[in-house]
C-alpha cells in the first residue's frame, strides 16, 4: 500500500509540473501536454465492462476536444498525432507562425529495446508544443538542470534540439553497452571460436540495426528543421552542441557496423578454412582406403573360383598388394603436394598456436623507405635516357660494321 501511495503522489506531483505552460525570457513558449486517457485497445476491451468502456471512450473524446479548442493553430497535428504510434515528420506553413515542423518520433526510454514511447511535437520559431502519454518523457525534459539551459535558448527550435539531446542519453548508454559486448565478442573469437559464435554476431547486428532505426528519424528531423528555420537554428549555440553530438553518433554507428562486418568476415574465413581442411582430409582418407575397399568388395563375393583362394600364402600376398597400392597412392599425393600438413601439422606447429592465429596472422609489413627527391629522380631519369641513347648508338654502329663486312665479302667484277 505504501508503494502505491508513493507512486500516486509522484504522479500528482508530475502532473502539477507538466501542465504548466512555460514562457521564456527570449519570448518563445513551450506548452507541454500530458495525455491522461488512452484509446481503447482490443485487449483492454476484453477485460472491462461495457460501462467502463463507455466512460473511458467519453473521457478520451473529451480530452481530444479540449486540446482542439485550446490550440486551434495545431488542429491538423492533434487530429493526426493523437493516436499515432510510429515515426512521422513533415513541414507545413501556418498563418502567423510561418514554417512549422510537426510530427511524431519514437523515443527509447530505458536500456530495453521494447521500452519505446512516442513524442508528438509541433514546432515553430516562437512556439513549441509537445504531447505524450508516457510520464517519463516530461519528467526528463523538465529536470531542474534543464531549466537554466532553456532560459539561455533564444528560440523554440534551439530549445527543442536541446530536449532531443537529453532524450538521446538512453541511446548513448545503449551504444556503450554494445561496445562492451563487441569487445567480449572479439575476445571470444580470438581465444575460443565456438560453433554458435555466428549467432552471437547476428544478435549484435540486430541490436545495432535497432539503434540505427531509433536514430534515423532524429537525423531526418535535423534536416527538416534546417530547411524550415535556416540560420535561426544553425547559428545558435545550443544547436551547434547537439550537431557535434549527432556527428559523434554517426561515427559510432558506422564504426560498429564496420566492426560487425569484419567479425562476420573473419568467422566466415575461419569456417571456410576449417571446412576445407575437413573435406581435404576426408578426400585423402577415402582415396587411400580405396584399394582395400575394392579388393575387399571383389574377394568378398560368393564366387567359387577366385584367384589365390586356395593358395596357402594368398592372404599375405593380398595384404601386401593392398599396402603397396595404398603406399603408392599416398606417395603420389605427397609428391603433388595435395596432402599438405594434414599428418604432420601437430608436430610442426607450436603447442599454443591456434587456428585463429593461423588465419589472422599478420603479414610482415615492408620497411618504410625514404622517397628520392625530385633532383635525384631527375638525375636518374637523365642517366636512364643516356643509357638508352648509348644502346641505340651501339646498335647503329654494329649494324654499319656488319654491312661493311658483308660488302667486303662480295667478289669483284673481274672475278665474277
Amino acid at each position: 500500500m505504501e508503494s502505491r501511495e508513493l507512486i500516486r503522489h509522484a504522479r500528482e506531483a508530475a502532473n502539477q509540473l507538466i501542465h504548466r505552460n512555460l514562457v521564456q525570457i527570449a519570448g518563445w513558449e513551450w506548452h507541454n501536454l500530458q495525455l491522461k486517457h488512452t484509446p481503447i485497445t482490443p485487449s483492454y476491451r476484453q477485460h472491462v465492462s461495457a460501462k467502463t468502456r463507455t466512460e473511458t471512450n467519453e473521457s478520451y473524446i473529451a480530452e481530444k476536444r479540449e486540446l482542439l479548442q485550446a490550440y486551434p493553430e495545431a488542429v491538423v497535428w492533434i487530429n493526426e498525432s493523437y493516436e499515432r504510434n510510429r515515426n512521422n515528420l513533415l513541414i507545413q506553413k501556418v498563418e502567423e507562425y510561418g514554417p512549422v515542423v510537426q510530427g511524431t518520433i519514437m523515443i527509447q526510454l530505458s536500456n530495453q529495446e521494447q521500452d519505446v514511447a512516442p513524442l508528438h511535437f509541433w514546432l515553430s520559431s516562437t512556439k513549441l508544443i509537445t504531447m505524450q502519454r508516457d510520464i517519463r518523457i516530461p519528467l526528463r525534459l523538465q529536470h531542474f538542470d534543464m531549466q537554466e539551459q532553456y532560459e539561455q535558448c533564444k528560440s523554440a527550435p534551439e530549445a527543442f534540439f536541446l530536449m532531443l539531446g537529453s532524450l538521446l542519453e538512453s541511446l548513448h548508454i545503449g551504444l556503450d553497452r554494445l561496445e562492451q559486448r563487441l569487445g567480449q565478442l572479439e575476445r571470444d573469437m580470438k581465444e575460443r571460436n565456438r560453433k554458435d559464435l555466428l549467432d552471437t554476431i547476428i544478435e549484435r547486428r540486430y541490436e545495432l540495426l535497432h539503434y540505427n532505426h531509433m536514430y534515423m528519424p532524429v537525423r531526418e528531423l535535423d534536416g527538416l528543421a534546417k530547411e524550415a528555420f535556416l540560420e535561426q537554428l544553425t547559428a545558435s549555440d545550443g544547436y551547434q552542441r547537439i550537431h557535434y553530438r549527432f556527428q559523434r553518433l554517426d561515427v559510432l554507428l558506422k564504426h560498429y557496423a564496420i566492426e560487425i562486418d569484419t567479425l562476420i568476415s573473419v568467422d566466415d574465413a575461419l569456417s571456410n578454412f576449417r571446412g576445407n581442411e575437413i573435406i581435404r582430409t576426408l578426400t585423402i582418407f577415402t582415396a587411400v582406403c580405396l584399394p582395400a575397399s575394392i579388393v575387399g568388395a571383389i574377394w568378398g563375393t560368393n564366387f567359387i573360383h577366385l584367384p589365390f583362394k586356395e593358395t596357402p600364402l594368398g592372404f599375405v600376398f593380398m595384404i601386401g598388394f593392398i599396402l603397396i597400392i595404398t603406399g603408392f597412392i599416398y606417395y603420389m599425393f605427397w609428391r603433388k603436394g595435395w596432402t599438405g600438413d594434414i599428418l604432420s601439422k601437430r608436430k610442426t606447429t607450436r603447442p599454443k598456436e591456434k587456428l585463429n592465429d593461423i588465419v589472422l596472422k599478420q603479414q610482415p609489413q615492408p620497411v618504410n623507405q625514404e622517397l628520392p627527391s625530385r633532383k635525384d629522380r631527375g638525375k636518374k631519369q637523365k642517366q636512364k635516357e643516356r643509357e638508352q641513347a648509348g644502346q641505340a648508338t651501339a646498335s647503329v654502329v654494329a649494324s654499319k660494321q656488319a654491312a661493311l663486312v658483308s660488302v667486303k665479302d662480295l667478289p669483284s667484277r673481274k672475278n665474277r
